[in-house]
């Protein structure tokens, strides 16, 4: 398919000048200052201060946007951190502390409440929540808590074992998880988890420091508990902590049969007595997917697959793509992992990933390109705080883009049967994912409303959620290592209750594919667009209904989306 030549151009400053150099403190200084001390005579010079503050926020993070960007295109040169690393001393950190200043001139100018309810009542909520949990003394602490939360990715890092005769960090064992010999990946899981369990102690003793400190930081806002701030520091306004016990209880009752049943799959086709821990990750189906053997034939087909969903999409794309905004393959001296990164003043993200020809790639690229399209739609958008969208929205716009681009992945598989395995492989990989979520999300409650436990009583509890929901998988034996499974998990440490907004998003996710295909493609590919273009405007329960989907833990909804799953793998 023939596409044009055009690129992004970016958006033309309002307030600013062009030539106006914001890498020096002094010139932000001088600007922040006079934010401060503006004068504001009327609701629409309210709003219109706040639209100053949104496109000095957008030129300072793009300029922290391209830094990052090229510290990760280019780790192997230490020149590009050390300039991330200067802006972000020398300007953004110094910057932070008049957030809360521009904030609180805004929460309390007497025009505040002259402002449309309609168009505005978020954006109070949204600012009106930070001004009412903000303590001075909470700075120092939560400075503190960073640096223990550091410490345990520092640690992590750091493991290794010795595999077949070399050094290995228990990040690389991962993929011998996969290999058809059974014996070579029990040897890699036990290798794996006798490390940490001589680690057990030192990461047990860092996470109850973490705990200390965060229920002081509690304490100091007037909470009872942790788990209670963290849920109002989070912005949780459309659904209270009791719901996500509904949807912990809702997942065991309705997804756990269904994933038993897989299971028990698995075990016929494995020839097993019972299928181990070891045993959950191995492919069933004895196809090698290899969707693309070059870069540029993987960026085509992707643009092509999003032009045929909704020609703008494609379009978008392929601008980036013209634009120099798209860094995908995998190369030396190039950071792991991939992401979307907004350039907030342009109107348009960058998309960086580590391509390597696998079927994974293809559910990032568009993953991420889901991200990518809601950081196109939300260019117009002048308040910082409607930009700025909460993870179970982000998620959900990049995961339906998964699944609502599914049904053209024969673009990359021409092989029927390589096509047929890689949708079955993302349908059940969206209800895999949610038992471990809710454990995830359960056993911070629990930490959190009990901070007074020991470690023994910590590691049990986390065992019994373990067994409450166990998909199958038989531990007998293995209760030790059952009990610090936990300790992986990164979210637990660095950003915690950040994890449930995932399984929100795959619900979410699934429920824009079944409209996908049962309410046609016109009127859900509109619907997502419309949610897109909202960005954070509307409260999350009200951005799910826009996208012409429910916002919904009940176990009556989870069972239809469950049923659709089952009706779409018997159809593959």
């Amino acid at each position: 398919m023939d596409y044009t030549n055009e690129k992004i151009r970016k958006k033309p400053r309002k307030f600013y000048p062009t030539d106006l150099d914001l890498t020096k403190w002094e010139n932000v200084e001088k600007i922040l200052k006079n934010l401060i001390s503006e004068e504001i005579g009327s609701a629409g010079e309210l709003i219109k201060f706040m639209e100053k503050v949104g496109e000095l926020s957008d030129i300072l993070s793009e300029e922290m946007a391209w830094r990052y960007i090229n510290m990760t295109r280019y780790a192997d040169k230490p020149e590009y951190s050390e300039k991330f690393n200067e802006f972000y001393a020398g300007v953004i950190s110094k910057a932070k502390p008049y957030d809360h200043k521009i904030n609180k001139k805004f929460y309390d100018n007497p025009f505040r409440q002259d402002l449309s309810e309609e168009k505005y009542a978020h954006l109070n909520r949204i600012i009106s929540n930070d001004i009412e949990l903000y303590r001075d003394e909470n700075i120092s602490l939560q400075i503190k808590e960073k640096e223990l939360a550091n410490k345990y990715g520092s640690a992590f890092s750091k493991l290794t074992v010795m595999f077949r005769g070399e050094e290995k960090t228990l990040s690389q064992l991962a993929p011998f998880m996969l290999e058809t010999d059974r014996k070579m990946r029990e040897e890699v899981w036990f290798l794996r988890n006798d490390k940490m369990l001589e680690k057990r102690e030192e990461f047990n003793k860092l996470f109850d420091e973490l705990k200390e400190v965060r229920m002081q930081i509690a304490a100091n806002t007037g909470f009872d508990n942790y788990r209670d701030f963290m849920h109002q520091a989070k912005g949780r306004f459309s659904y209270t902590p009791d719901d996500l016990i509904s949807f912990h209880n809702s997942v065991e009752k309705i997804v756990i049969p269904f994933l038993k049943d897989q299971t028990e799959i698995r075990r016929k086709k494995l020839g097993l007595e019972s299928v181990k821990p070891w045993d959950t990750s191995v492919d069933l189906d004895g196809i090698i997917l290899k969707p693309f053997a070059s870069i540029d034939e993987f960026i085509d087909k992707g643009i092509d697959i999003l032009h045929e969903l909704k020609p703008v999409f494609g379009s978008r794309l392929n601008k980036m793509k013209n634009s120099g905004f798209l860094d995908l393959d995998n190369r030396k001296g190039k950071a792991p992992g991939g992401y979307n990164y907004p350039l907030q003043e342009t109107g348009a993200p960058f998309i960086f990933m580590n391509a390597v020809g696998i079927h994974r790639n293809v559910v990032t690229l568009l993953h991420e390109s889901g991200h990518a399209m809601h950081t196109f739609a939300t260019r117009n958008i002048k308040l910082d705080a409607y930009k700025s969208v909460p993870s179970e929205v982000a998620e959900l716009a990049s995961m339906a883009m998964e699944f609502l681009t599914m049904d053209l992945w024969n673009k990359y598989y021409t092989d029927n049967e390589h096509f047929k395995k890689a949708k079955r492989d993302q349908l059940k990989g969206a209800l895999d994912f949610l038992p471990w979520a809710m454990i995830v999300d359960a056993f911070q409650h629990w930490i959190y409303l009990n901070p007074q436990h020991s470690v023994q009583e910590r590691e049990e509890h986390f065992s019994n959620l373990m067994n409450r929901f166990n998909s199958g998988v038989d531990w007998s034996g293995l209760d030790k290592y059952k009990t610090i499974t936990w300790l992986y998990q990164l979210h637990i440490f660095e950003v915690p209750f950040y994890y449930i907004e995932y399984a929100m998003s795959q619900l979410g996710a699934l429920a824009v594919y079944r409209n996908y295909k049962r309410t046609g493609k016109k009127t859900a590919l509109d619907n997502y667009e419309k949610f897109l273009e909202l960005g954070y405007t509307k409260p999350v329960n009200e951005l799910y209904e826009a996208a012409g989907i429910k916002f919904d833990f009940s176990e009556e909804y989870i069972r239809d989306l469950v049923d659709f799953v089952r009706e779409e793998l018997q159809d593959l």
